[in-house]
């Protein structure tokens, strides 16, 4: 004769209280289970987009252009480059022109147009870029870039023109990089070589031959702002402005908007002001 054991022998009882107290521990117990294997597998998954994101964001930053400092003449030999890789006539070549050979008043005139704070930021006007986003997602669509002189110039000599959030950000990077290893008067001779005026034209020298057939030591600020108008669509306004011999409305405020600021910041005096509110471009 054999005998079972207790514990078997109360597992075999109907317990309603044991019953309850297993069904609660199981309750218990599954949620917290269930969480953490939710927990390692998210887990995984951050840890591995933040591998992927961290491989990616290092691939895009040592591919960017790297400077050391003072290395102007290297930036300059690139600029030299990209300007004949748009070049569609073989035959020609692009002029450099030093910045001690460009008048005063045309470089402010440029800068009056272009970047008015470009001596006092350090490559980013952050709250206009903001501006600019807000409006490009009220508008949908990326129309307006916000960009600084030193971003222009990065980006004529090193990037496309593209517009995307990733050029964008990669113009940022290489502006900030560019901007400590030169000074705010070697960005402004690699930007002034290297923009386009006109279908073939880069670069002050070519626009001042071009335009006004005088070198770019005699230009003056009418002169230098009228070359501002062309500048933000140089092939479209090469047409309607200069060949057609016509200023817009918007073009003519945007003009004298040039040279009210140029008068308000004593770059100009007043009788040169007045003169160069009824200066005569197609005569």
């Amino acid at each position: 004769m054999f005998h079972i054991k207790d514990e078997v022998l109360n597992d075999l009882e109907v317990n309603p209280w044991k019953r309850l107290r297993n069904r609660l521990i199981k309750f218990i117990l599954s949620p917290y289970r269930l969480l953490k294997a939710l927990l390692m597998v998210t887990g995984a998954l951050v840890w591995g987009l933040t591998l992927i994101l961290g491989i990616a964001a290092f691939t895009m930053l040592e591919e960017l252009p790297h400077f050391a400092q003072g290395d102007f003449k290297y930036v300059q030999e690139d600029a030299q480059k990209s300007v004949n890789l748009r070049l569609k006539t073989a035959q020609k070549k692009h002029k450099w022109v030093t910045i001690d050979n460009i008048s005063r008043e045309l470089l402010y005139a440029i800068i009056m147009s272009e970047d008015g704070q470009f001596f006092s930021h350090q490559g980013i006007d952050y709250d206009a870029l903001i501006n600019a986003l807000g409006e490009n997602i009220k508008r949908r669509e990326w129309s307006l870039g916000a960009s600084t002189i030193s971003q222009q110039t990065v980006k004529n000599i090193y990037l496309t023109q593209n517009k995307t959030l990733y050029r964008k950000l990669q113009e940022i990077i290489t502006t900030r990089r560019l901007e400590k290893a030169l000074n705010k008067n070697q960005i402004l001779e690699l930007y002034l070589n290297v923009v386009e005026f006109g279908p073939d034209i880069y670069g002050l020298a070519d626009a001042a031959d071009y335009y006004f057939n005088i070198p770019t030591n005699k230009l003056n600020a009418a002169q230098g702002a009228f070359l501002a108008l062309l500048m933000p669509s140089p092939r479209k306004y090469h047409y309607t402005i200069y060949q057609n011999q016509h200023l817009s409305k918007r073009h003519l405020k945007k003009y004298k908007r040039i040279l009210r600021d140029m008068r308000y910041k004593d770059y100009i005096s007043p009788k040169q002001h007045s003169q160069y509110l009824t200066w005569n471009f197609f005569q």
